[in-house]
């Protein structure tokens, strides 16, 4: 089985999208994140894996600096609530730790919803399923990357 990192190197390759892999010291959250790379935290793109009412493993993407509407989210989903998905949840369908959960190439099919106003911004960081690494992409560029629900 590939890894998040592998699914998304090929996959940004197959598809030809410019990209920068960025190595730096282990971080756990965005804000480290945008320490590291001396960037801000809007630069950064947030990865939340979920679990629905009914059992459902999503993925809600948004600007580092953002918090998701967890009311409006359920309503877009079509359930009566999200939580944040077990470690081991997270680990079985991203295939990656929390806190390096990549917006796309996760090793189990997951539904993505996509905050839009991530797509109003410039080149954004993601960790591709590792804590040492960020890439850099254009943030307009993630929708063809992983079939993403707008909301």
């Amino acid at each position: 089985m590939s890894s998040p990192e592998e699914n998304i190197i090929a996959l940004l390759k197959e598809r030809q999208t410019p990209h920068e892999v960025v190595e730096h010291n282990p971080v756990h959250t965005n804000a480290t994140m945008a320490e590291a790379l001396g960037v801000s935290l809007a630069d950064t793109v947030k990865n939340i894996m979920l679990e629905t009412t009914e059992g459902e493993i999503i993925l809600v993407v948004l600007p580092g600096d953002q918090r998701f509407d967890s009311k409006r989210l359920a309503a877009k989903v079509g359930t009566k609530r999200v939580t944040f998905a077990k470690p081991e949840k997270v680990l079985e369908f991203a295939g990656c730790a929390v806190g390096c959960v990549p917006p796309f190439g996760h090793v189990k099919p997951v539904r993505v919803f996509l905050d839009g106003a991530l797509l109003s911004k410039g080149q954004v960081y993601f960790n591709p399923g590792s804590h040492t690494k960020s890439v850099k992409i254009e943030a307009a560029r993630l929708p063809e990357l992983g079939a993403m629900i707008p909301f």
